[in-house]
């Protein structure tokens, strides 16, 4: 599968500076709004709060959003990119089904330890798509940013039917499966906070006993030679 079309809002032009410094500000901002939404939630959160911890001014966030709800969109479509690009690699690896799916399970997993504000962000869009609080534009951009994710699925769907086919194992309901074996990764989004100084050795040892409780609820056995990659993060 290539790279998912329009996962990223396209830059907005920049009147004050280069693109790079451009791309710096919104990376910044979003960073900045991620952690605001995470800590406060999205009702609570306000522009004033994303400037106040970004230590910028009001303006400067306006310069590149209109307004809170285009912020927060912004934050999913990165989070969602985040996603994307830590996993699709290892979807396409040349390594059994079984393999495949673990080293694509590792790369979710610590992903979303790595970047966890993001990742709160993605789960309260859910939460706001299934509440319908919004105007019927916003939960019109919402549905799409929905269907993002829904494809990001796809990819774990696909893999568990080949992983499980490959060990002629009965599978079942593949949606519900990927969703069951997503759902104990994406718990850390609520739990998780790092402990160590080596925060990746830690994420990577996390995700190793996580993936290994995920494939064993689908009757999957983590292959030995399957993450030695990953281990030597530790």
């Amino acid at each position: 599968m290539g790279e998912p079309a329009n996962i990223v809002s396209p830059a907005p032009s920049n009147r004050t500076g280069g693109r790079s410094n451009s791309i710096d500000s919104r990376d910044n901002i979003l960073s900045a709004a991620a952690e605001c939404f995470k800590e406060n939630g999205f009702a609570a959160t306000s522009i004033d709060d994303v400037a106040h911890h970004l230590g910028a001014t009001k303006g400067m966030i306006y310069h590149h959003y209109r307004s809170k709800m285009d912020l927060f969109f912004a934050v999913y479509r990165k989070g969602m990119e985040i996603n994307f690009e830590a996993t699709e690699p290892q979807s396409a690896v040349d390594a059994d089904p079984v393999t495949r799916l673990a080293r694509m399970g590792m790369a979710h997993a610590v992903a979303l330890m790595a970047h966890q504000p993001f990742q709160r962000v993605l789960a309260q869009g859910v939460a706001m798509h299934q509440t319908g609080s919004t105007t019927a534009a916003q939960r019109d951009t919402l549905l799409e940013l929905i269907k993002i994710r829904n494809t990001y699925e796809s990819l774990f769907k696909r893999a568990i039917e080949q992983a499980c086919m490959d060990q002629g194992l009965a599978l079942g309901d593949a949606s519900l499966a990927s969703k069951s074996f997503l759902a104990v990764l994406n718990s850390t989004v609520f739990w998780y906070s790092p402990r160590k100084r080596n925060a990746l050795g830690e994420q990577t040892s996390l995700a190793l006993e996580l993936v290994n409780y995920a494939l064993l609820g689908l009757g999957l056995n983590i292959p030995e030679h399957a993450l030695d990659d990953w281990k030597k993060h530790l």
